[in-house]
């Protein structure tokens, strides 16, 4: 989703949709990257007809260097871009030496006419 690409892009954190993959110029992750998926629904209906959407963005930080500075300018990015935030988590895997930080984020679209007429 290119709203998300454009929210986290003034991070400066390598961001990717659906998960980061291997290239042959890259073939280890980055220190810290953001990986994230979306899904919207139907979030509100007037007259027999859908008005809003609402979109979740499924977040995640991995990072092997402490993630405070990160988690805020994540957080102010994804605001600045008019996303809410619904919860956080973080959990320490101590094989890989990662952080992952994984949030919800939510934000309400107006439904465009979708009647094709």
């Amino acid at each position: 989703m290119k709203q998300v690409q454009d929210a986290l892009r003034p991070t400066g954190i390598p961001t990717f949709a659906g998960a980061w993959k291997a290239t042959t110029e890259h073939q280890t992750p980055p220190t810290e990257y953001l990986v994230y998926t979306t899904m919207t629904t139907e979030g509100e209906h007037w007259d027999d007809a859908v008005r809003k959407y609402r979109v979740y963005v499924y977040l995640n930080l991995w990072t092997m260097i402490d993630p405070t500075a990160t988690i805020r300018r994540v957080r102010a990015a994804m605001r600045q871009a008019g996303f809410a935030m619904e919860d956080e988590t973080d959990s320490y895997n101590d094989d890989t030496r990662q952080t992952l930080v994984a949030w919800t984020w939510v934000q309400e679209m107006e439904a465009e006419d979708e009647s094709g007429i």
